[in-house]
């Protein structure tokens, strides 16, 4: 198990050992108001808008468990004279012990308003400090409430105790240990948590660079929205054995999570260094595990969450590098069978996972965008495009360019996928090496467990050239076909594989090794090399079955496939259309329904007609289509205004004829002039390619001009 035996996570029995909390009274008469402003003193209680405290951290002091703390715009930093947490090696500008506290920033200095973006509320680590540290030490009611705040430049640098003494650098922006959190309107930026370097063994693990939540009280939910990582970096420490293992920018360890309309991006994990053999402990090697997010044991839910541009890189070493596992997200159970990642209506993409370098084998890598390990995996309505599996030098295996999901021990783990698109991932294999047969799984790895996978898009992902497993799909026992001891079985509905044709064209869109089953339900192959596992593989192939059901098609047409618009979507003529007997599935990625038509489609797009919407004034129609550009990205070289019909006795409009067409060019809206009021004009919108080829046409609409409703927002009908 990759990493779990070395997260070295400090009990609560041993915390008691060096902490003191702060004590507070508590409150009479109820809650309490406190205000903050760079302009304020620290002296009295902080409950007077017109004398605030100066410090944040001077409010807190103050506050017993429910208060309120409104803070000001500014930028608050790191006061020696009222910390009240000795117990950590780096220090906080905010810290508490035991308390529920809600804290929020964005107000301007006279209080009247709270607007983030108009009154940027900031706390500065200044590259020494941790930002904040909510800690739980002898109650159950530990939380943290914290709203419009950007906390940047924070450090968390090894070791967080001396007694007991711990190497690991945790929680550079946040640290939220034995407590929970609500989080909203949240800016992480340029945080970092960093191993200590050690003189024996291994380096110091660093996980948390923005934010660390450690096992919160029982059955509490931490809650974040609106939340934004960008540019946060953990480094593992350098060991003379061993580099420390590395884990990414949100670091969750058996708590629950939700995550709601956020942004993780271009945040690192990057396992240390070792002038050693590499090797040490449990894990073997100096490890950088989930790139954005990584979990060991707790449920975790993303929704309309986007993961784009982060990476993990293993440590180099004299003989191995390090693995690197999850580019965008890493979750792992290492032994209690509750772990559990749901992810909805998000973009996962451009994410990287490079294994570290070593002379005698590098890094292996798994899942460029997502990687799980014996837990559970639910994504539905999601895009994983174009992510990076690349196993370090030499010779370091490269799976599941998209998604590695794989179970190493018995247990109740299972993969759902529904109207998911996995496009244009790759996966590798480290230079200055050769091992045929290692890797492979360019968009998708299923590797020791059952997977169902409904509704979904796998096209033109790749392998690298010395890797023949499965440019699309590989499906593996645990843990290898000669020794099946967990099977993978994979039932895959009413879905498209297409155009794996790139890279190592040898290979298979889909390979299923020996010991494991794959039964097709219906789908379309197109524009593959060769579809499924063919001659010359390297070891026997399993069960394939349905393969019957599996229509074959030269092209899908895809709206715009490929770089740099990634654009999976049907186009109106896609022989997808209308094939997918006896589907139960009610919706497509975009949350529209199916089916559209007398059946659904295959893959995760179904085709609809685009919108468009008008509002009538006075001898006016104004045509408005820019909400669907998104679908229609990247495809598009003009669009085409075809007036259907014009009522008996309707004065066409100046700019076109009725019955006729004219050519609008790239633009998304259109006023038509010259109508009769309270007469009909049917319209419809005809996007087409730079081949001139009909890629979608709008709804068709019937609407009229008219004076009376000459300030009526846009209407669709």
């Amino acid at each position: 198990m990759r990493g779990s035996t070395l997260l070295l996570i400090i009990a609560l029995l041993a915390v008691t050992l060096v902490i003191t909390p702060y004590e507070q009274p508590t409150h009479a008469d109820g809650p309490v108001t406190r205000y903050v402003a760079t302009s304020g003193v620290d002296n009295g209680d902080c409950t007077s808008p017109t004398s605030p405290c100066r410090t944040i951290q001077y409010a807190v002091n103050q506050s017993s468990s429910g208060d309120r703390i409104l803070v000001a715009e500014g930028t608050y930093k790191y006061e020696a004279a009222q910390d009240t947490c000795p117990f950590l090696q780096t220090r906080a500008v905010v810290c508490f012990v035991d308390k529920s506290l809600t804290i929020l920033g964005g107000f301007s200095a006279d209080w009247s308003s709270s607007n983030p973006s108009e009154h940027p509320t900031i706390i500065d680590g200044e590259n020494l400090y941790r930002g904040v540290a909510a800690i739980g030490y002898n109650t159950t009611i530990a939380h943290l409430h914290i709203e419009g705040f950007t906390i940047q430049n924070c450090r968390a640098q090894g070791p967080t105790y001396l007694n007991p003494y711990d190497p690991s650098g945790v929680g550079g922006g946040m640290l939220v240990q034995h407590a929970s959190v609500t989080l909203k309107e949240v800016f992480f930026t340029n945080n970092q948590a960093i191993g200590q370097s050690t003189t024996s063994g291994a380096g110091g693990q660093a996980d948390g660079a923005a934010l660390r939540i450690e096992e919160p009280p029982l059955n509490t939910i931490s809650t974040l929205q609106h939340v934004v990582f960008d540019g946060n970096s953990s480094y593992g420490g350098s060991g003379p054995q061993r580099g420390g293992v590395a884990f990414g920018a949100l670091f969750i360890y058996k708590a629950r999570v939700l995550v709601e309309d956020s942004i993780l991006t271009n945040n690192l994990a990057q396992a240390g260094n070792s002038t050693g053999s590499g090797q040490f402990g449990n894990p073997p090697t100096a490890d950088a595990l989930g790139g954005a997010i990584a979990v060991e044991e707790g449920e975790i839910t993303l929704r309309r969450v986007v993961i784009t541009g982060n990476t993990v890189r293993g440590g180099n070493a004299t003989s191995y590098g390090g693995g690197a596992y999850g580019g965008g997200v890493f979750v792992e159970d290492s032994g209690n069978q509750v772990t559990s990642l749901t992810i909805s209506d998000s973009y996962i993409a451009n994410n990287r996972a490079v294994g570290g370098n070593g002379a005698e084998k590098g890094g292996s890598v798994a899942g460029g965008g997502i990687d799980v390990d014996s837990a559970s995996l639910t994504i539905e309505r999601t895009s994983i495009i174009s992510n990076t599996a690349i196993g370090g030098t030499s010779g370091g295996v490269g799976a599941g360019g998209g998604i590695y999901a794989f179970a190493s021990r018995s247990g109740s783990f299972r993969a759902s996928l529904e109207n998911v698109m996995i496009a244009g991932n790759l996966a590798d294999q480290g230079s200055g090496g050769n091992h045929p047969g290692n890797g492979g799984g360019g968009g998708i790895v299923i590797h020791g467990l059952p997977a169902e996978i409904n509704h979904t898009t796998i096209a033109q992902n790749r392998l690298g050239s010395t890797l023949v497993l499965g440019q699309g799909m590989l499906v593996q026992p645990w843990p290898s076909p000669l020794d099946p001891q967990f099977p993978a079985s994979v039932t895959l509905n009413h879905s498209i594989i297409a155009d794996h044709n790139a890279g190592n064209s040898a290979s298979p869109a889909v390979v299923v090794q020996q010991g494991s089953t794959l039964t097709f339900n219906q789908g379309m192959f197109a524009g593959n090399a060769k579809d499924t596992n063919g001659d010359g593989q390297p070891v026997p192939a399993g069960a394939i079955t349905g393969l019957n059901t599996m229509q074959s098609v030269a092209s899908i047409d895809f709206m715009a496939p490929g770089s740099p618009d990634h654009n999976y979507h049907l186009r109106q003529n896609s022989p997808a259309k209308d094939k997918a007997s006896g589907s139960f599935v009610t919706d497509d990625i975009d949350r529209q329904s199916r089916p559209h038509g007398d059946q659904s489609d295959f893959g995760a797009d179904e085709y609809h007609p685009f919108r468009l919407m008008f509002a009538p004034g006075d001898q006016t129609l104004r045509l408005d289509w820019s909400s669907s550009a998104d679908m229609l990205q990247g495809g598009v070289e003009y669009y085409v205004l075809h007036l259907v019909d014009c009522e008996k006795g309707a004065n066409p409009p100046q700019q076109i004829r009725c019955g006729a067409s004219e050519n609008l060019g790239n633009q998304t809206t259109f006023t038509l002039t010259g109508l009769t009021n309270f007469k009909r004009y049917t319209i419809e919108i005809l996007a087409h390619d730079a081949a001139s080829n009909l890629l979608a046409t709008s709804e068709r609409i019937t609407a009229f001009s008219s004076n009376i409703f000459a300030f009526l927002p846009l209407i669709l009908k």
